[in-house]
């Protein structure tokens, strides 16, 4: 009778540990490019967007990155089919004196871009890499690290 019990136990705690298990996505992104014809010369934007759930936000790149919340970082491969200009710019983020951060921090709410301009220095063009971000929950207060990966090839 005993063993009845435990392997009942064993698989109910199995079955509830399945449900818990689920990931977090708050935040899902796309990307593009700027221009669907693209020539050597040309300047061009890497285009990212998010939607963002509903009570949630995701944190910026344009903050001191000391405060604690984890800014959103990209990492491009290296090809001599482009040139990055600058860095990758948040489009229209908020800006708030955060009490819990002691400082002013940056995020979007609903929707997010940030871009990346680039010069074509050669076709084909291939952009690949992948960036980081934090998205946390204005109701819970639980934060989730995020990933992602994007990948362009251009030729004529």
């Amino acid at each position: 009778m005993n063993k009845k019990i435990t392997i009942v136990a064993l698989l109910l705690m199995m079955i509830s540990s399945v449900s818990f298990g689920q990931i977090l996505t708050p935040a899902k992104w796309t990307s593009s490019l700027s221009k669907k014809e693209i020539k050597v010369g040309d300047e061009i934007e890497i285009i990212f967007k998010a939607t963002i759930d509903k009570s949630w936000h995701l944190y910026s790149n344009d903050f001191d990155a000391d405060l604690g919340p984890i800014l959103i970082t990209f990492d491009f491969e290296d090809d001599v089919s482009y040139e990055r200009i600058g860095k990758v710019k948040p489009m229209n983020a908020k800006k708030h004196f955060d009490k819990i951060w002691d400082g002013e921090v940056s995020y979007f709410e609903n929707t997010a871009e940030m871009r990346q301009k680039i010069k074509v220095k050669s076709l084909p063009l291939q952009i690949e890499g992948t960036f980081d971000f934090q998205t946390c929950s204005d109701e819970s207060g639980q934060c989730v690290m995020g990933d992602d990966e994007f990948e362009f090839t251009y030729s004529n």
